[in-house]
Protein backbone atom coordinates (compact mmCIF):
# COMPACT_ATOMS: atom_id res chain seq x y z
CA UNK A 1 0.00 0.00 0.00
CA UNK A 2 1.46 3.71 -1.08
CA UNK A 3 2.24 5.46 1.96
CA UNK A 4 0.74 8.83 3.01
CA UNK A 5 4.76 10.21 2.34
CA UNK A 6 4.69 8.66 -1.40
CA UNK A 7 1.29 10.04 -1.79
CA UNK A 8 2.55 13.47 -0.84
CA UNK A 9 5.66 13.83 -3.37
CA UNK A 10 4.43 14.45 -6.63
CA UNK A 11 2.59 17.55 -4.89
CA UNK A 12 6.24 18.66 -3.91
CA UNK A 13 7.95 17.90 -7.02
CA UNK A 14 5.32 20.58 -8.41
CA UNK A 15 5.94 22.75 -5.55
CA UNK A 16 9.73 22.70 -5.63
CA UNK A 17 10.89 21.97 -8.79
CA UNK A 18 12.83 19.03 -9.73
CA UNK A 19 16.22 20.04 -9.12
CA UNK A 20 15.10 20.59 -5.46
CA UNK A 21 13.12 17.68 -4.97
CA UNK A 22 15.92 15.72 -6.27
CA UNK A 23 18.46 17.27 -4.15
CA UNK A 24 16.81 17.77 -0.98
CA UNK A 25 13.17 15.98 -0.62
CA UNK A 26 13.97 12.70 -2.59
CA UNK A 27 16.86 11.67 -0.33
CA UNK A 28 14.68 11.35 2.65
CA UNK A 29 13.72 8.40 3.82
CA UNK A 30 10.41 8.05 6.09
CA UNK A 31 9.46 6.10 9.25
CA UNK A 32 6.81 6.16 12.12
CA UNK A 33 7.31 7.26 15.27
CA UNK A 34 4.97 8.00 18.22
CA UNK A 35 4.80 11.87 17.08
CA UNK A 36 3.43 10.75 13.76
CA UNK A 37 6.06 10.53 10.36
CA UNK A 38 9.49 10.90 10.98
CA UNK A 39 11.95 11.81 7.77
CA UNK A 40 15.28 10.75 8.37
CA UNK A 41 17.81 13.11 6.51
CA UNK A 42 21.69 11.98 5.78
CA UNK A 43 23.38 15.52 8.02
CA UNK A 44 22.84 18.06 10.49
CA UNK A 45 23.04 20.57 7.81
CA UNK A 46 20.35 18.71 5.52
CA UNK A 47 17.98 18.81 8.35
CA UNK A 48 18.39 22.52 9.08
CA UNK A 49 18.38 23.57 5.42
CA UNK A 50 14.75 21.36 4.93
CA UNK A 51 13.50 22.57 7.96
CA UNK A 52 14.13 26.40 7.55
CA UNK A 53 12.61 25.90 3.25
CA UNK A 54 10.59 22.76 3.06
CA UNK A 55 8.88 21.77 5.86
CA UNK A 56 5.54 24.02 5.66
CA UNK A 57 5.51 22.78 2.26
CA UNK A 58 5.82 19.04 2.98
CA UNK A 59 3.16 19.54 6.11
CA UNK A 60 0.71 21.23 3.71
CA UNK A 61 1.20 18.66 0.44
CA UNK A 62 0.77 15.87 3.06
CA UNK A 63 -2.06 17.96 4.74
CA UNK A 64 -3.55 17.83 1.08
CA UNK A 65 -3.05 13.81 0.49
CA UNK A 66 -4.07 12.77 3.76
CA UNK A 67 -7.43 15.29 4.43
CA UNK A 68 -6.19 15.95 7.93
CA UNK A 69 -2.90 17.36 9.52
CA UNK A 70 -0.39 14.73 10.97
CA UNK A 71 2.60 15.59 12.99
CA UNK A 72 5.90 15.60 11.03
CA UNK A 73 9.55 15.69 12.54
CA UNK A 74 13.02 15.94 10.52
CA UNK A 75 15.74 14.01 12.45
CA UNK A 76 19.57 12.94 10.73
CA UNK A 77 19.39 9.08 10.22
CA UNK A 78 22.09 6.64 9.75
CA UNK A 79 22.57 5.08 6.19
CA UNK A 80 20.74 8.26 4.34
CA UNK A 81 22.76 9.12 1.18
CA UNK A 82 22.85 12.19 -0.88
CA UNK A 83 21.20 12.37 -3.76
CA UNK A 84 23.60 12.00 -7.41
CA UNK A 85 22.44 16.09 -8.03
CA UNK A 86 24.42 17.08 -4.79
CA UNK A 87 28.23 16.43 -5.42
CA UNK A 88 29.87 15.31 -2.27
CA UNK A 89 33.77 15.06 -1.81
CA UNK A 90 35.02 11.79 -1.62
CA UNK A 91 37.98 10.26 0.52
CA UNK A 92 39.09 10.79 3.97
CA UNK A 93 37.67 13.68 6.14
CA UNK A 94 39.63 16.59 6.04
CA UNK A 95 40.38 19.15 9.31
CA UNK A 96 37.66 20.78 10.23
CA UNK A 97 35.01 18.39 8.93
CA UNK A 98 33.21 18.02 11.82
CA UNK A 99 32.83 21.95 12.34
CA UNK A 100 31.61 22.06 9.07
CA UNK A 101 28.39 19.53 9.52
CA UNK A 102 27.46 21.66 12.83
CA UNK A 103 28.09 25.62 11.01
CA UNK A 104 27.87 24.99 7.45
CA UNK A 105 26.35 28.53 6.78
CA UNK A 106 27.40 31.85 7.97
CA UNK A 107 25.21 34.51 7.59
CA UNK A 108 21.50 34.30 6.93
CA UNK A 109 19.94 33.48 3.26
CA UNK A 110 16.88 35.03 1.83
CA UNK A 111 15.07 31.98 0.77
CA UNK A 112 13.27 33.99 -1.94
CA UNK A 113 16.30 35.73 -3.79
CA UNK A 114 17.09 32.85 -5.89
CA UNK A 115 17.87 32.55 -9.69
CA UNK A 116 14.31 31.53 -10.84
CA UNK A 117 13.15 34.96 -9.39
CA UNK A 118 15.85 37.35 -10.51
CA UNK A 119 14.83 39.15 -13.87
CA UNK A 120 17.65 39.10 -16.13
CA UNK A 121 17.96 41.99 -18.93
CA UNK A 122 20.82 43.87 -20.62
CA UNK A 123 21.58 45.65 -17.71
CA UNK A 124 22.43 42.88 -15.51
CA UNK A 125 23.31 40.13 -18.05
CA UNK A 126 27.06 39.31 -17.18
CA UNK A 127 26.31 39.49 -13.50
CA UNK A 128 23.75 36.93 -13.53
CA UNK A 129 25.70 34.77 -15.79
CA UNK A 130 29.09 35.03 -14.21
CA UNK A 131 27.12 34.52 -10.74
CA UNK A 132 25.23 31.34 -12.10
CA UNK A 133 28.65 29.98 -13.63
CA UNK A 134 31.09 30.29 -10.06
CA UNK A 135 27.76 28.46 -8.58
CA UNK A 136 28.30 25.40 -10.87
CA UNK A 137 32.01 25.73 -11.49
CA UNK A 138 33.26 27.40 -8.25
CA UNK A 139 36.87 28.27 -8.04
CA UNK A 140 37.41 27.87 -11.72
CA UNK A 141 37.26 30.53 -14.26
CA UNK A 142 35.82 33.52 -12.17
CA UNK A 143 37.96 34.05 -9.00
CA UNK A 144 37.09 36.17 -7.51
CA UNK A 145 34.03 37.52 -9.14
CA UNK A 146 33.37 41.32 -8.52
CA UNK A 147 29.71 43.01 -8.75
CA UNK A 148 29.45 46.16 -8.77
CA UNK A 149 26.55 48.96 -9.35
CA UNK A 150 24.28 51.39 -6.89
CA UNK A 151 22.05 50.56 -4.08
CA UNK A 152 18.96 48.68 -5.22
CA UNK A 153 19.98 46.70 -8.44
CA UNK A 154 19.74 43.48 -7.11
CA UNK A 155 23.25 43.02 -5.83
CA UNK A 156 22.49 41.15 -2.54
CA UNK A 157 19.58 39.02 -4.98
CA UNK A 158 22.14 38.34 -6.98
CA UNK A 159 24.56 37.13 -3.87
CA UNK A 160 21.64 35.10 -2.43
CA UNK A 161 20.83 33.53 -5.80
CA UNK A 162 24.07 32.84 -6.08
CA UNK A 163 24.62 30.70 -2.50
CA UNK A 164 21.14 28.67 -2.82
CA UNK A 165 22.48 27.51 -6.02
CA UNK A 166 25.58 26.49 -4.90
CA UNK A 167 23.88 24.98 -1.89
CA UNK A 168 21.96 22.67 -3.58
CA UNK A 169 24.51 21.44 -6.24
CA UNK A 170 26.96 20.96 -2.98
CA UNK A 171 25.11 20.45 0.28
CA UNK A 172 27.60 19.69 2.28
CA UNK A 173 30.09 22.52 1.51
CA UNK A 174 30.03 25.74 3.75
CA UNK A 175 29.27 28.87 2.86
CA UNK A 176 29.40 32.46 4.27
CA UNK A 177 26.83 34.95 2.84
CA UNK A 178 27.07 38.43 4.17
CA UNK A 179 27.76 41.64 4.55
CA UNK A 180 31.54 43.13 4.73
CA UNK A 181 30.11 44.74 8.19
CA UNK A 182 29.21 41.48 9.64
CA UNK A 183 32.88 40.30 8.65
CA UNK A 184 34.74 43.10 10.60
CA UNK A 185 32.40 42.98 13.46
CA UNK A 186 33.42 38.74 13.96
CA UNK A 187 36.59 40.51 13.83
CA UNK A 188 36.39 42.62 16.53
CA UNK A 189 34.50 40.06 18.51
CA UNK A 190 37.21 37.27 18.03
CA UNK A 191 40.08 39.94 19.05
CA UNK A 192 37.63 41.20 22.35
CA UNK A 193 37.87 37.45 22.72
CA UNK A 194 41.16 35.86 21.75
CA UNK A 195 39.62 34.21 20.02
CA UNK A 196 41.60 34.73 16.38
CA UNK A 197 42.89 30.85 15.56
CA UNK A 198 38.78 29.97 15.91
CA UNK A 199 37.77 33.09 13.52
CA UNK A 200 40.51 31.85 11.34
CA UNK A 201 39.40 28.77 10.78
CA UNK A 202 36.34 29.55 10.94
CA UNK A 203 36.62 31.27 7.57
CA UNK A 204 39.52 30.27 6.18
CA UNK A 205 37.88 26.67 5.61
CA UNK A 206 34.94 27.81 3.31
CA UNK A 207 34.21 26.54 0.05
CA UNK A 208 32.28 29.62 -0.76
CA UNK A 209 32.65 33.45 0.54
CA UNK A 210 30.39 35.71 -0.73
CA UNK A 211 30.62 39.69 0.99
CA UNK A 212 28.02 42.69 0.52
CA UNK A 213 29.11 46.00 0.35
CA UNK A 214 33.30 45.23 0.30
CA UNK A 215 33.85 48.73 0.35
CA UNK A 216 32.65 49.18 4.19
CA UNK A 217 36.18 47.79 5.02
CA UNK A 218 38.42 50.53 2.82
CA UNK A 219 40.26 52.44 5.87
CA UNK A 220 39.49 49.48 7.98
CA UNK A 221 43.63 48.23 8.52
CA UNK A 222 43.08 45.80 10.94
CA UNK A 223 40.23 44.30 8.74
CA UNK A 224 41.85 44.88 5.41
CA UNK A 225 45.13 42.71 7.10
CA UNK A 226 42.85 40.09 7.84
CA UNK A 227 40.65 39.79 4.82
CA UNK A 228 44.20 39.93 2.85
CA UNK A 229 45.33 36.52 4.05
CA UNK A 230 41.45 34.93 4.56
CA UNK A 231 41.26 36.08 0.71
CA UNK A 232 44.90 33.75 0.02
CA UNK A 233 44.28 31.26 1.64
CA UNK A 234 40.62 30.60 0.18
CA UNK A 235 41.94 31.34 -3.33
CA UNK A 236 45.46 29.31 -3.34
CA UNK A 237 42.84 26.25 -2.21
CA UNK A 238 40.94 27.13 -5.24
CA UNK A 239 37.74 27.79 -3.07
CA UNK A 240 35.19 30.49 -4.98
CA UNK A 241 34.96 34.40 -3.83
CA UNK A 242 32.33 36.84 -5.00
CA UNK A 243 32.29 40.39 -3.80
CA UNK A 244 29.79 43.21 -4.14
CA UNK A 245 30.21 46.95 -3.81
CA UNK A 246 28.64 50.40 -4.95
CA UNK A 247 31.76 51.17 -6.59
CA UNK A 248 34.35 49.58 -8.91
CA UNK A 249 37.69 48.46 -7.05
CA UNK A 250 39.82 51.26 -8.83
CA UNK A 251 36.99 53.71 -6.93
CA UNK A 252 37.28 52.67 -3.63
CA UNK A 253 38.95 55.45 -1.47
CA UNK A 254 40.53 53.73 1.46
CA UNK A 255 41.21 50.42 -0.13
CA UNK A 256 44.78 49.34 0.30
CA UNK A 257 46.32 48.96 -3.36
CA UNK A 258 47.28 44.65 -2.79
CA UNK A 259 43.50 44.29 -1.95
CA UNK A 260 42.36 46.69 -4.95
CA UNK A 261 44.61 44.46 -7.14
CA UNK A 262 43.42 41.04 -6.63
CA UNK A 263 39.61 42.47 -6.54
CA UNK A 264 40.62 43.55 -10.25
CA UNK A 265 42.37 40.30 -10.90
CA UNK A 266 39.23 38.20 -11.53
CA UNK A 267 35.77 39.42 -13.43
CA UNK A 268 34.25 42.96 -12.67
CA UNK A 269 30.75 43.16 -13.60
CA UNK A 270 28.78 46.18 -13.56
CA UNK A 271 24.58 46.16 -12.48
CA UNK A 272 23.02 49.48 -14.48
CA UNK A 273 19.71 50.47 -13.65
CA UNK A 274 16.87 48.42 -14.93
CA UNK A 275 15.54 49.47 -18.60
CA UNK A 276 11.76 50.01 -18.27
CA UNK A 277 10.83 46.47 -19.90
CA UNK A 278 12.69 45.06 -16.89
CA UNK A 279 11.37 46.89 -14.41
CA UNK A 280 7.81 46.13 -15.78
CA UNK A 281 9.09 42.14 -15.85
CA UNK A 282 10.10 42.58 -12.41
CA UNK A 283 7.26 44.05 -10.89
CA UNK A 284 5.01 41.11 -12.46
CA UNK A 285 7.58 38.99 -11.16
CA UNK A 286 7.07 39.93 -7.79
CA UNK A 287 3.82 40.58 -7.87
CA UNK A 288 3.02 36.46 -8.91
CA UNK A 289 5.05 35.38 -5.99
CA UNK A 290 2.82 37.18 -3.83
CA UNK A 291 0.03 35.99 -5.18
CA UNK A 292 -1.14 38.64 -7.40
CA UNK A 293 -1.77 38.65 -10.77
CA UNK A 294 -0.22 41.99 -12.21
CA UNK A 295 -1.90 42.99 -15.98
CA UNK A 296 0.97 44.91 -18.48
CA UNK A 297 -0.83 48.21 -18.30
CA UNK A 298 -0.54 48.10 -14.36
CA UNK A 299 3.04 46.86 -13.81
CA UNK A 300 3.86 49.74 -16.51
CA UNK A 301 2.20 52.31 -14.51
CA UNK A 302 4.20 51.21 -11.16
CA UNK A 303 7.37 50.68 -13.02
CA UNK A 304 7.32 54.57 -14.60
CA UNK A 305 6.03 55.80 -10.71
CA UNK A 306 8.64 54.03 -8.93
CA UNK A 307 12.00 55.32 -9.97
CA UNK A 308 15.27 53.24 -11.45
CA UNK A 309 16.09 51.03 -8.69
CA UNK A 310 14.50 47.37 -7.99
CA UNK A 311 14.21 48.90 -4.72
CA UNK A 312 11.95 51.52 -5.34
CA UNK A 313 9.87 49.26 -7.69
CA UNK A 314 9.70 47.16 -4.81
CA UNK A 315 8.28 49.82 -2.59
CA UNK A 316 5.73 50.86 -5.00
CA UNK A 317 4.97 47.23 -5.43
CA UNK A 318 4.33 46.81 -2.00
CA UNK A 319 2.18 50.26 -1.69
CA UNK A 320 -0.51 48.53 -4.38
CA UNK A 321 -0.55 44.82 -2.81
CA UNK A 322 -1.25 46.90 0.77
CA UNK A 323 -3.98 48.64 -0.74
CA UNK A 324 -5.40 45.86 -2.36
CA UNK A 325 -5.66 43.87 0.88
CA UNK A 326 -6.88 46.75 2.69
CA UNK A 327 -9.78 47.30 -0.11
CA UNK A 328 -9.93 43.46 -0.19
CA UNK A 329 -9.65 43.88 -4.02
CA UNK A 330 -9.26 39.97 -4.46
CA UNK A 331 -5.84 38.90 -6.16
CA UNK A 332 -5.84 41.14 -9.39
CA UNK A 333 -3.82 44.50 -9.12
CA UNK A 334 -5.55 46.32 -11.71
CA UNK A 335 -4.51 49.59 -13.56
CA UNK A 336 -7.32 51.46 -11.19
CA UNK A 337 -6.00 49.91 -8.18
CA UNK A 338 -2.57 51.15 -8.81
CA UNK A 339 -3.50 54.42 -10.33
CA UNK A 340 -5.27 54.86 -6.64
CA UNK A 341 -2.21 53.56 -4.49
CA UNK A 342 -0.02 55.80 -5.79
CA UNK A 343 -1.46 58.64 -6.65
CA UNK A 344 0.50 60.59 -4.36
CA UNK A 345 3.59 60.17 -6.52
CA UNK A 346 4.79 62.57 -8.99
CA UNK A 347 4.07 61.24 -12.33
CA UNK A 348 8.05 60.56 -13.55
CA UNK A 349 10.00 60.12 -10.76
CA UNK A 350 13.68 59.72 -11.69
CA UNK A 351 12.82 59.50 -15.32
CA UNK A 352 15.72 60.53 -16.88
CA UNK A 353 16.07 61.87 -20.55
CA UNK A 354 18.04 62.33 -23.42
CA UNK A 355 17.91 66.23 -22.95
CA UNK A 356 18.47 66.07 -19.23
CA UNK A 357 21.84 63.67 -19.90
CA UNK A 358 22.92 66.16 -22.50
CA UNK A 359 22.60 69.11 -20.63
CA UNK A 360 23.87 67.67 -17.03
CA UNK A 361 27.26 66.29 -18.81
CA UNK A 362 27.45 69.59 -20.47
CA UNK A 363 27.34 71.42 -17.26
CA UNK A 364 29.73 69.22 -15.73
CA UNK A 365 32.64 69.24 -18.47
CA UNK A 366 32.39 72.64 -19.96
CA UNK A 367 30.93 72.18 -23.03
CA UNK A 368 27.99 73.71 -25.45
CA UNK A 369 24.91 71.24 -25.75
CA UNK A 370 25.03 72.04 -29.43
CA UNK A 371 28.80 70.86 -29.72
CA UNK A 372 27.77 67.94 -27.89
CA UNK A 373 24.92 67.09 -30.36
CA UNK A 374 27.17 68.03 -33.52
CA UNK A 375 28.02 65.38 -35.98
CA UNK A 376 31.29 66.99 -35.96
CA UNK A 377 34.84 65.15 -35.14
CA UNK A 378 36.09 67.42 -32.84
CA UNK A 379 38.75 65.72 -30.40
CA UNK A 380 38.18 68.04 -27.56
CA UNK A 381 34.36 66.71 -27.81
CA UNK A 382 35.16 63.32 -27.77
CA UNK A 383 35.26 61.94 -24.33
CA UNK A 384 32.52 63.86 -22.61
CA UNK A 385 30.52 63.10 -26.33
CA UNK A 386 31.07 59.01 -25.30
CA UNK A 387 30.35 59.98 -21.32
CA UNK A 388 27.01 61.31 -22.15
CA UNK A 389 26.42 58.57 -24.80
CA UNK A 390 26.89 56.11 -22.18
CA UNK A 391 24.67 58.07 -19.45
CA UNK A 392 22.38 58.07 -22.07
CA UNK A 393 22.41 54.09 -22.60
CA UNK A 394 22.19 53.38 -18.87
CA UNK A 395 20.22 55.31 -17.43
CA UNK A 396 17.33 56.08 -20.06
CA UNK A 397 15.28 53.13 -22.03
CA UNK A 398 16.56 54.46 -25.00
CA UNK A 399 17.97 51.78 -28.01
CA UNK A 400 21.54 52.58 -29.48
CA UNK A 401 20.09 53.96 -33.07
CA UNK A 402 17.84 56.22 -30.85
CA UNK A 403 21.02 57.73 -29.12
CA UNK A 404 22.85 57.68 -32.33
CA UNK A 405 20.38 60.11 -33.61
CA UNK A 406 20.17 62.27 -30.84
CA UNK A 407 23.93 62.96 -30.85
CA UNK A 408 23.65 64.01 -34.93
CA UNK A 409 22.59 61.02 -36.40
CA UNK A 410 25.31 58.93 -35.49
CA UNK A 411 25.32 55.13 -36.11
CA UNK A 412 24.41 52.57 -33.46
CA UNK A 413 28.02 50.82 -33.91
CA UNK A 414 29.20 54.58 -32.42
CA UNK A 415 27.20 54.25 -30.08
CA UNK A 416 27.86 50.91 -27.98
CA UNK A 417 31.80 51.82 -28.82
CA UNK A 418 31.47 54.59 -26.75
CA UNK A 419 29.75 52.81 -23.76
CA UNK A 420 32.53 50.33 -23.86
CA UNK A 421 35.31 52.61 -23.86
CA UNK A 422 33.46 54.57 -20.79
CA UNK A 423 33.17 51.27 -19.56
CA UNK A 424 37.09 50.59 -19.22
CA UNK A 425 37.79 53.98 -18.17
CA UNK A 426 35.50 53.97 -15.03
CA UNK A 427 37.32 50.91 -14.33
CA UNK A 428 40.46 51.52 -14.71
CA UNK A 429 40.58 55.15 -13.59
CA UNK A 430 39.30 56.54 -10.37
CA UNK A 431 38.69 60.26 -11.92
CA UNK A 432 36.43 58.66 -14.50
CA UNK A 433 34.94 56.37 -12.20
CA UNK A 434 34.25 59.59 -9.84
CA UNK A 435 32.76 61.73 -12.57
CA UNK A 436 30.05 58.87 -14.07
CA UNK A 437 29.05 58.20 -10.34
CA UNK A 438 28.59 62.15 -9.43
CA UNK A 439 27.04 62.25 -12.63
CA UNK A 440 24.43 59.22 -12.09
CA UNK A 441 23.54 60.60 -8.70
CA UNK A 442 22.66 64.06 -9.91
CA UNK A 443 20.76 62.78 -12.62
CA UNK A 444 18.88 60.25 -10.44
CA UNK A 445 18.23 62.99 -7.75
CA UNK A 446 20.56 61.34 -4.91
CA UNK A 447 23.39 62.50 -3.59
CA UNK A 448 26.62 60.56 -4.33
CA UNK A 449 27.28 59.71 -0.54
CA UNK A 450 23.82 58.87 -0.28
CA UNK A 451 23.74 55.37 -1.65
CA UNK A 452 24.89 53.91 1.57
CA UNK A 453 24.52 56.59 3.96
CA UNK A 454 22.12 54.90 5.76
CA UNK A 455 24.42 51.66 6.52
CA UNK A 456 27.49 54.11 7.45
CA UNK A 457 25.15 56.45 9.85
CA UNK A 458 24.70 53.33 12.32
CA UNK A 459 28.26 51.89 11.56
CA UNK A 460 30.59 52.10 14.34
CA UNK A 461 33.27 54.34 13.01
CA UNK A 462 36.62 52.11 13.82
CA UNK A 463 40.00 51.79 12.24
CA UNK A 464 39.87 48.14 12.81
Amino acid sequence: METIWRRAQPILREQVGERNYRTWIEPMRESQSAAGLLLEVPSQFFLEWVTANFLAGIRDALERVGGERIGVRVAVGEGVEIADEAPVAKGPARAGEVARERDPVIGRLVPQYTFSSFVVGESNQMAHDAALDAAHHPGRRFNPLFVHGGVGLGKTHLLNAMAHEFLGRFPRRRVACLAAETFMNHLINSLRQDRMNAFRERYRQLDLLVLDDIQFIAGKERTQEEFFHTFNALQEEGKQIVLTSDQSPTAIDGLEQRLRSRFSGGLIADIHPPTLPMRVAIAQRKAAGLGFDLPADAADYIARRSGPTVRGLEGALMRVVAYARMRQEGLALGMDLAAEALAGLPEHVNVVTLDEVVRKVAVELGVAVADLLDHGQVRQLTYPRQVAMYLCRTLTDSSYPAIGAKFGGRDHSTVMHAVRVVEGKREADPATASLISRLEAALRGTAPGDASADQRGTAVRRTV
